[in-house]
Formats: C-alpha cells, structure tokens, sequence
C-alpha cells in the first residue's frame, strides 16, 4: 500500500534525465548494456520508499541487479523476477518480465513492482542512487 502510494507521489513530479553513454550493436535498433555501463551493472539496486529500502515478505530487500550482457534479476518481494534489458542512447526498456510463482499472502507490492517496472523508458544514476522514469515522471528509485 505505501509503495502505491509513494509511486503515485514519485510519477506526480517530473525530473529531468541526463543523458548516458551507449555502445553500438543489437539489431533490434536497441543496444544490450555494456560495460561501459560499469555503475549501472553488476550492482544489487535495493527499491527505496520515503527513505527506506524495502523489504519483501521474506525480510529481505526488494532489488534488481542488471548484468552486464543486458538480464535483469531481481527479488519483487515474494518471487524472483529476470527479464532481458535493452538500451538505446539514454533510454532502457524491460521487456517481458518473468518470475518464479511462489504462492505469497499479499502479492500487491509486487504486483505493482513490476507493472512499474514495464513502464520504464528511461534511467539516471546520481551517486549511490538509480532513478527508472517513463518519460519525464519518476517511477521508483534505488540504492546501492
């Protein structure tokens, strides 16, 4: 309920995005992240909420981790989730999301996680902190 809340919160307010480099390859128009996205990659992105990281029904942290060769893997509170992520210039998509089924109480923090995560067009790194927006609207954000 409070991730909902603080989502709708994050999308009211529109940030600007800076732009990132790219490398070239994928056919698909879009670029696989590369190494050249070193802070982006290979980092456990724990989802953030007023502060705090969130914990999943287990205790543990809600987060992603982007490889280098563009997966993305992550815990939604209950269930593993992965998903292949693709770049092109500034701009990241997930496509596909998948994710083990393991039966949860209450799936909504999750439901809405990735939902949101679907959404995202966009990325920007400030220090220690990883923003996902859809266009011009902040949709999470997270620590390392």
């Amino acid at each position: 309920m409070k991730l909902v809340k603080v989502l709708s919160v994050f999308a009211l307010s529109g940030l600007l995005l800076t732009a990132c480099s790219t490398s070239t390859g994928a056919s698909t128009g879009y670029n696989v992240l590369s190494k050249s996205k070193s802070s982006l990659t290979d980092t456990q992105w724990n989802l953030v909420e007023e502060d705090e990281i969130v914990k999943g029904f287990n205790g543990d942290n809600v987060h992603i981790t982007i490889t280098e060769d563009g997966k993305l893997n992550g815990y939604a509170g209950c269930n593993q989730i992965f998903s292949e992520g693709v770049l092109n210039g500034s701009s990241i998509k997930f496509d596909l999301i998948g994710g083990t089924k393991i039966l949860c109480p209450s799936n909504k923090t999750e439901e809405s996680f990735t939902s949101i995560l679907k959404s995202v067009d966009r990325y920007e790194i400030k220090g220690n902190e990883l923003y996902f927006y859809k266009g011009n609207m902040l949709l999470l954000k997270f620590k390392n």
